[in-house]
């Protein structure tokens, strides 16, 4: 048996171990943190405009 086939075994290369994380992070932009967001931003403009005609 090779050295070389043995050690492989628990190799894992750096180069892809962020390719999940990147991915994972924009889907948390795109599903949890804009829709947050807009509701945020939509309550604050609805209490600003109802401040204003109040």
């Amino acid at each position: 048996m090779n050295h070389e086939d043995q050690s492989s075994r628990y190799y894992y290369p750096v180069e892809g171990r962020t390719d999940g994380a990147i991915t994972g992070a924009l889907a948390f932009i795109a599903i949890i943190a804009v829709p947050a967001l807009a509701y945020a931003a939509w309550h604050a403009l609805a209490s600003w405009i109802s401040a204003l005609f109040s």
